[in-house]
């Protein structure tokens, strides 16, 4: 793999075998059950967390998970859309005109992306509040608080950890 590709894609390439980037497709080509963009199994993992930390009802997990899988559907589509951009700009010769213009292009729809996600979270969140009573969401919004200090702590110490700059 002295060129960068191979099975797996090579350096920084996304959406080769065993990649969890691939959209929940196996090396085999054959789509996997339980795996892609928070769904499957991490969506299960915190469904579980929220119903015990929360002492959610059956009806209460049940609309959640409705809510979860209609995002996970919905995620879906700009994943691979992304993958198969990346796919061309891999097909580019680095540092040409028409890879750059490439890239430059893939950043703006990045950005629309992340715009597009974080609205979407915040949508999310309505419709997972709407379904919980007024003490659920309190605790909810106190965990919610929580990991968002714990990612934001990890970030940083990954930013330290990659600043080589000393």
């Amino acid at each position: 793999m002295a060129n960068g590709t191979g099975e797996y894609g090579g350096w920084g390439k996304m959406g080769g075998k065993g990649c969890h980037h691939n959209g929940g497709v196996g090396g085999d080509g054959v789509e996997q059950e339980g795996y892609g963009h928070k769904g499957g199994k991490k969506g299960g993992m915190m469904l579980r967390h929220m119903a015990k930390a929360l002492d959610l009802t059956d009806a209460q997990k049940s609309a959640i998970k409705d809510i979860m899988k209609g995002q996970r559907n919905s995620a879906s589509g700009g994943h691979q859309a992304m993958v198969a951009q990346l796919l061309e700009l891999q097909q580019l010769e680095s540092g040409s005109d028409a890879y750059i213009a490439k890239a430059r292009a893939i950043g703006a729809i990045q950005g629309q992306a992340m715009g597009q996600r974080l609205i979407d979270r915040a949508n999310i969140e309505v419709q997972i509040t709407d379904v919980l009573t007024p003490e659920q969401v309190e605790k909810y919004q106190q965990m919610r608080n929580e990991m968002a200090y714990k990612r934001a702590e990890h970030m940083e110490k990954r930013s330290k950890k990659s600043d080589h700059s000393n």
